[in-house]
């Protein structure tokens, strides 16, 4: 067995993401292969404690503590001591009026959950009533871990737990209304999912950090068409800000911009020509040394564009649509249709989504869709259901760029027909 699970770290460790991701599916098959009928049962009934028993261990800082120690290993009562001597269990700076006192934990409570930690590999256990820390545990000990937890176990959960009894319902027909999903069934809210969301701050802040996890410029990667336009603007062409240029670069529901600092980065004589929308809430909190090169306006996406939009060269939308059903989807593309310049290839929208295959895709592509679905009415989707929902919006296609195969992200770039 030593033999063939080298073999298999081997092969991984020469493997690029989808070379890895094709041993992780091997694997897969052959454990469930291999797995009983209660087995089966059994790893079922499991992911409920494990989601559940790994947000204590992230709520009681097991798995800071444990990390902290280096190769060194604590016993549950070491360890209970050291839990109860700590004041901010999330890893967060806590108001000295709100402090906790320190609390005293039970070591045969605390030994009962280390014991299940190990055994599901999240921890070692290198001898009795000895534990210490693996490369799981290191992870769990981060920040972005933390808030991942929390998003999925206090966010999702009470929504996921309602699909059951949400689909039974509404008879199993589509989701069409971003107020009435299983996520408020399961939160007993009339609101939708992002105003319930801006009125629970440790959710909210749960939520914005898995979102900027998934901040990346790889999408930029082999972008031909936004490259040769950047290209063009070179310095000498570049205009001042005030004068009356349309923006290069809009950045629709940016966050707190980094797909704008990814494009003012690759290109820096396009300073004052890279716009962020967001809701006011969001632009309040951009540092002032965001705003020196990237100017940052309040707008929704409901709404129509300003007049000095209008022309702009790129409408980008990074992880938008997905979150909403495809009326609400129309809504917003044809504020930007409207905003486009009116020469067929002189204004584009590039959409930064999932593109899922017909057949195919990586579970974590499919449990985005049935998320998107469970705490917002929207969706992943298809070339074929992206193509209809553009041609609804009276635009076309013009390429298609899977920028990460494991995720299937890519970009969808949209001209006028």
């Amino acid at each position: 067995m030593e033999a063939i699970t080298g073999q298999i770290q081997a092969l991984a460790k020469e493997a690029d993401h989808v070379g890895r991701n094709q041993i992780l599916n091997s694997l897969r098959d052959l454990q469930y292969s291999l797995e009983s009928p209660m087995d089966l049962f059994m790893r079922l009934y499991n992911s409920h404690l494990q989601l559940a028993i790994t947000y204590v261990g992230i709520d009681t800082n097991i798995f800071g503590q444990l990390a902290s120690g280096g190769n060194c290993s604590f016993t549950a009562v070491e360890l209970a001591e050291k839990l109860g001597a700590s004041s901010d269990l999330l890893g967060q700076e806590t108001p000295p009026q709100v402090r906790r006192q320190p609390a005293i934990y039970s070591s045969n409570h605390i030994e009962r959950i280390l014991r299940y930690l190990a055994s599901i590999g999240y921890i070692t256990n290198p001898a009795q009533n000895q534990y210490g820390a693996n490369k799981i545990t290191h992870i769990l000990a981060s920040p972005i871990a933390k808030a991942g937890i929390i998003h999925a176990f206090d966010t999702c959960g009470p929504a996921i737990q309602a699909v059951p009894s949400f689909l039974a319902d509404h008879k199993y027909q589509d989701i069409t209304s971003n107020s009435e999903t299983p996520f408020q069934k399961g939160h007993n809210t009339s609101l939708s999912t992002f105003k319930y969301l801006q009125g629970q701050p440790k959710l909210f802040n749960g939520l914005q950090q898995v979102m900027t996890a998934f901040q990346s410029s790889a999408w930029l990667e082999g972008l031909g068409v936004l490259d040769r336009e950047a290209q063009k603007l070179s310095l000498s062409q570049h205009r001042a800000a005030g004068e009356d240029e349309p923006p290069f670069f809009v950045d629709i529901g940016g966050g707190h911009g980094h797909q704008s600092l990814h494009i003012l980065e690759r290109y820096p004589h396009l300073s004052n020509r890279i716009i962020l929308q967001d809701l006011p809430e969001t632009i309040s909190h951009l540092p002032s040394t965001f705003r020196s090169s990237i100017r940052a306006t309040a707008q929704s996406f409901f709404e129509p564009q300003p007049a000095d939009m209008r022309g702009a060269k790129f409408f980008y939308l990074r992880r938008i649509l997905h979150d909403w059903p495809d009326e609400d989807c129309l809504k917003i593309l044809a504020h930007l249709k409207d905003a486009m310049a009116d020469g067929r290839g002189e204004s584009r929208i590039l959409i930064d989504e999932v593109v899922l295959p017909d057949m195919g895709a990586p579970w974590q592509a499919f449990m985005q869709d049935l998320s998107m679905g469970i705490l917002f009415g929207g969706k992943e989707r298809t070339r074929a259901e992206w193509e209809a929902l553009v041609g609804k919006a009276g635009l076309s296609i013009a390429e298609v760029k899977i920028y990460s195969p494991t995720s299937c992200a890519g970009v969808i770039v949209v001209e006028r027909t």
